[in-house]
């Protein structure tokens, strides 16, 4: 492993005394000056969002802002089916007055190369998942760590940031076109965003080690406690007992049966933070999908865990609702409770400003709307005369429609039998023709001949006329 050199900080100065005391607390009574333990952690807190892939963590008095972000781009290297991930890290001026703004430092770069070491080289992230179309274009990943506050343990606090920023991005699903081989990047509402495929989550642990004694060591050290250590270890495990990155700087040595030492109680250690970061996790996680629903559905739907449960027809609008299953739910219930309760209090009668401004211009009815969560459409409710109107009028025009329909079928009826019976008069008059030429090459040759048809044509007309004119009686009997 590469030397880690323990960075001075220009902006703390520490007194003699301060540091004896504490390494004669930790000598003697094996506390520390926050009353922690030598192997105890500082408490670790989340904060997600606003934006997917943006998470703040605080461990002690020490923040860390970690940011994700993607975008489409043609792959690099040979392998044109995998997509990438990066990791950088910027030391804000304002964590403390020795960083400067612009170019990383030292200390940032060996942080970041901690970082990446991690996650990237430890396929903490399946790259090949990023890929969207092989050779031409896969997802780069981008995890910029921001340190706000430095009080001690940036590293343990930095890898916590990174993976909960990692853990709750979500990136824009992109389709292709098998014609035209288009991608084609999907809105977050038009699709919904997809989450990284995350194997592990890494989590690095800071040891401290003091040249005053020999074995004397601390885990997660305040920024008082880095300057007294002499040597500092940085052990990154995930839950699975599997060691991703080892960094070791200082100028004390150390002996290897305490590194192991340290090894396994960094595993315990990364357990518990890893489960407490999960269950971070899934709380944002049930907050946003409230936000979600909140967003759609209104604040009525997301406070009600019921909501969206087969049968409830909760997509629908509430008068939607009552049509299709007949009942109202329990929130229309108890506000219709509360109105039929306030009338009765008021006797009927309303006091209020504005009911008297409509009795004074003469107004017979006032509308009445109701609450009308936001994202959901209802439509209006109109008023009982509105409402017979409006059947009347559906119910006269299907009357038109069907006498109209009754009618045209029976004109095409008449046609069809009219043409039926001049059609038989012909081949009747063919027929007889046939028969009195006595000869089946002569029927052949005079079929469908005008000239050839018995009688003239007024007699056949008025014989065809007086035909369908008794067939016609007939039906109408």
């Amino acid at each position: 492993a590469e030397p880690l050199r323990v960075m001075p900080r220009d902006d703390l100065l520490i007194s003699l005394n301060e540091r004896e005391f504490i390494v004669k607390a930790l000598q003697e009574e094996e506390l520390r000056v926050d009353g922690r333990g030598p192997f105890d952690t500082r408490p670790v807190s989340y904060r997600f969002g606003p934006k997917d892939g943006m998470c703040e963590v605080q461990l002690g008095d020490t923040r860390v802002l970690a940011v994700v972000s993607a975008k489409l781009e043609p792959p690099s290297g040979a392998r044109g089916n995998e997509g990438t991930i990066t990791i950088n890290v910027e030391f804000s001026p304002m964590a403390s007055p020795n960083f400067e703004p612009g170019r990383p430092g030292e200390q940032a770069q060996e942080l970041a190369l901690v970082l990446e070491r991690a996650i990237r080289e430890t396929g903490a992230v399946d790259v090949e998942s990023l890929c969207v179309l092989a050779g031409r274009r896969v997802w780069h990943v981008r995890c910029d760590v921001h340190v706000l506050d430095a009080c001690g343990n940036i590293a343990g606090a930095a890898s916590l940031a990174a993976d909960a920023a990692l853990l709750s991005f979500r990136r824009p699903e992109a389709t292709v076109s098998p014609d035209t081989q288009l991608i084609t990047v999907h809105p977050a509402d038009v699709r919904e965003p997809v989450p990284l495929a995350l194997h592990h989550l890494p989590v690095a642990i800071t040891f401290g080690y003091f040249a005053e004694q020999d074995g004397l060591v601390i885990a997660d050290p305040t920024v008082n406690e880095e300057m007294v250590i002499g040597s500092e270890l940085v052990v990154v495990l995930n839950a699975h007992d599997e060691l991703c990155a080892v960094r070791f700087g200082g100028e004390v040595a150390v002996n290897p049966s305490e590194i192991s030492r340290c090894v396994r109680i960094a595993s315990r250690i990364s357990k518990d933070l890893t489960q407490d970061l999960k269950k971070a996790h899934s709380a944002w996680e049930v907050e946003r999908d409230k936000r979600r629903v909140r967003r759609h559905y209104g604040a009525e739907a997301a406070a009600n865990p019921d909501f969206g449960l087969p049968g409830r027809g909760d997509h629908l609008n509430p008068a939607q609702g009552r049509d299709q299953g007949g009942q109202q739910s329990p929130q229309e219930q108890e506000r219709g409770i509360d109105e039929e309760d306030e009338k009765e209090d008021d006797g009927g009668v309303s006091n209020s400003d504005e009911d008297h401004e409509d009795e004074e211009a003469g107004d017979d009815a006032i509308e009445d709307y109701n609450h009308i969560p936001l994202g959901v459409l209802a439509p209006c409710q109109s008023d009982d005369e509105e409402e017979e109107e409006e059947e009347d009028e559906r119910s006269s025009k299907k009357k038109n429609s069907r006498s109209e329909a009754l009618k045209k079928t029976k004109e095409k009826a008449a046609a069809d039998l009219e043409d039926d019976d001049i059609l038989g008069m012909f081949d009747a008059a063919a027929k007889k023709r046939g028969e009195d030429s006595g000869g089946a090459s002569e029927k052949k040759k005079n079929k469908g001949r005008w000239d050839n048809l018995p009688g003239d044509g007024d007699s056949l007309a008025a014989a065809i006329k007086a035909k369908v004119a008794k067939k016609q009686k007939k039906q109408k009997r």
